[in-house]
Order: C-alpha cells, then sequence, then structure tokens
C-alpha cells in the first residue's frame, strides 16, 4: 500500500467518525491521489494548454494581419474579464475549483499578450522591454492577491525574474539585457528577501500558505542559482573572469555548501520537506561542478575515467533513491 493509499484511508475513517465533513474529506483526498492517472491535475494542464494554444494562434494571425491591431486589443480584453468570470462561476456554482485556477492562469497570460499588443501598437522606439515586463509583474501580482490564484503569482514571479534580471542589465549600462544573471549577488539578495516574504505570509493563516510555498521555491531556487554561478565564476561583476579565481570559487563552493546543508538541517528540524528536497538536490549539484573543476580541469587527459566515475555515481544516486522511495511506500 503507497502512502497516499493509506493517508485516503485515515482520511475516511476520519469521516467516518465524524471528526471531518464529508466535503473535507472530499478535498483532501484530492492532494493525495490513489489511481494512476491524477484525473484533476490532467484536467488542469489540459485547460492550461489548450488556453494557451488557441491564444498562440490568435497571436501569429494577428502579427500577420496589422489592420487587425485594435481588434486584437480589444478581443484581448474581453478574453481576458471572460475568463475571469467563467472561471468565477466554475468555482462557486460547479465546485470545480482547480479548473477554475487553470482559466483565472489563462487570463492572467490573455492579460500579458494585451499588454504587448498595446506596446507594440504604441511603441515610442524605446525597445524597453524589461520595463514592459515589469508592467506584467505587477498586473499578473495584482491579479494574483486580486483571486488569491496561486498559479497566477507564479507566472507573476516568473515575469519578476526575467524584469528584474533585465533591469539589471540596462542600469549596469553594459549590455547584459536577458536576464542579468551576471550580477548574481544581486540574485542572492532578492532570494533571500523571496523567503522572508514566504515567512510573513506562512503568518498570514491557511488563505496565504499557499502563496508562502510559491514565495519559498522562488526564494530558494534563485539563491541557489546566484551560489552556483559565484562557484562557477568566483565574485564578478562586468568582468567575467575564470583564470585567477580558484580560491574565490573553491570559497563560494564552500558557501553554498554551508546553504545547502542548512537547508537540509533546517528542513528536517521543523519538518518542511520543501528545504531538505532544495538542500540535497543543489549539494549534490555542487559536489559535481567542484569536482568539474577542481579534478576534472587539472587533469582533461583521463576524460574518461571522470564520466565513469560521474556516470557510476548518478546511477548509484538514482538506485539509491528508488530504495528510499520504495521503503518510505
Amino acid at each position: 500500500m503507497s502512502l497516499n493509499d493509506k493517508i485516503v484511508s485515515e482520511l475516511e475513517l476520519l469521516g467516518a467518525q465524524k471528526l471531518l465533513t464529508d466535503e473535507q474529506v472530499a478535498r483532501l483526498k484530492e492532494r493525495y491521489p490513489t489511481g494512476k492517472w491524477d484525473l484533476v491535475s490532467l484536467a488542469r494542464w489540459l485547460t492550461i494548454l489548450g488556453a494557451v494554444t488557441a491564444g498562440g494562434g490568435v497571436v501569429i494571425l494577428a502579427a500577420q494581419l496589422k489592420q487587425w491591431r485594435s481588434l486584437l486589443e480589444v478581443s484581448l480584453g474581453v478574453v481576458t474579464v471572460a475568463l475571469i468570470w467563467l472561471a468565477r462561476w466554475l468555482a462557486r456554482a460547479r465546485q470545480m475549483e482547480r479548473t477554475g485556477a487553470a482559466l483565472e492562469l489563462c487570463a492572467s497570460f490573455a492579460l500579458q499578450g494585451l499588454t504587448v499588443a498595446l506596446a507594440v501598437h504604441y511603441s515610442t522606439g524605446s525597445d524597453n522591454w524589461p520595463g514592459l515586463v515589469g508592467v506584467q509583474t505587477a498586473l499578473a501580482g495584482i491579479l494574483a492577491y486580486a483571486l488569491r490564484n496561486r498559479l497566477v503569482l507564479i507566472h507573476a514571479l516568473c515575469c519578476l525574474f526575467v524584469f528584474f534580471g533585465g533591469e539589471t542589465g540596462y542600469i549596469s549600462g553594459w549590455g547584459a539585457y536577458w536576464l542579468g544573471m551576471n550580477y548574481p549577488l544581486r540574485f542572492l539578495v532578492a532570494g533571500l528577501v523571496s523567503l522572508l516574504v514566504a515567512r510573513l505570509h506562512a503568518k498570514g493563516g491557511p488563505a496565504w500558505r499557499g502563496f508562502s510555498r510559491v514565495y519559498l521555491h522562488f526564494g530558494l531556487l534563485i539563491a541557489h542559482f546566484a551560489m552556483w554561478f559565484f562557484s562557477v565564476f568566483g565574485y564578478f561583476e562586468k568582468d567575467v573572469r575564470w583564470e585567477g579565481t580558484e580560491g574565490e570559487r573553491a570559497a563560494f563552493s564552500i558557501a553554498w555548501a554551508a546553504l545547502s546543508a542548512g537547508s537540509i538541517w533546517l528542513g528536517s528540524r521543523i519538518g518542511l520537506s520543501t528545504l531538505r528536497a532544495y538542500g540535497m538536490t543543489f549539494l549534490i549539484i555542487n559536489c559535481y561542478t567542484f569536482y568539474f573543476q577542481f579534478v576534472v580541469a587539472h587533469s582533461i587527459i583521463m576524460w574518461w575515467l571522470h564520466l565513469l566515475l560521474v556516470g557510476g555515481s548518478l546511477v548509484f544516486l538514482a538506485i539509491k533513491v528508488e530504495q528510499k522511495r520504495r521503503g518510505a511506500a
């Protein structure tokens, strides 16, 4: 019997003992699918993919027919409002909350399409695309909090990532116009701020715990990415170099390992699996990065041996993870 089967059995027992209502049992059981197919998630993704694909077709058609720009803008505005209304109706009248949440995400995509269409139509020639993404970040963020939809919040944070990186490139004045990961320290600070926001949302009660998890994932991801860049290049701003940075790279690798180990320890201490998962994943990545930088780079002639060691160790890790998973089930 799998872990989800055990949880579902316990939920049904609690329902039979009237400690939980039938509605509460049904809602909780949705989170622990026991069948081979998670039909709820499948419905959500089919809705998202269908709407995105259809929207892509509309945008491509409109790009070929420039005289339809105004019609496109009006249509995207109407689609945004219609999707939000339909999502709210499905959630309230039909109790199809997951499908409704997916449609709200589609509405956020449509709103982003509207801002792009307006920017192209009324462009002043500045080519300041990070500013446009910043506007989209703000609009998606407002929509996420208005609808209390964590899927829309994920969309907003993806836009924030691109805006933050692109804008740092423009401010730098040296042409880092894409993502701006050339400033890893800024991303490390942004990641720590996101973790603080996650903590504040966690204290806001059950209504905001979903948002807390989104900020937690976002903060951990970009903080670890920043440390990864530091461990590969050392500290840098404008000029990226690799030669002569061995001491810096080793120091940042150790600092990154400390961050990962701290995540594993804290996650185990407070029972937060997300922290443990990020810590373990990036600790493994750090070990391989360290190995390639400080071992492989000094013995390139032995590439065949390194590949055997790396491949064998990856297979060993996969076997251990599978054994642990089976033991937990």
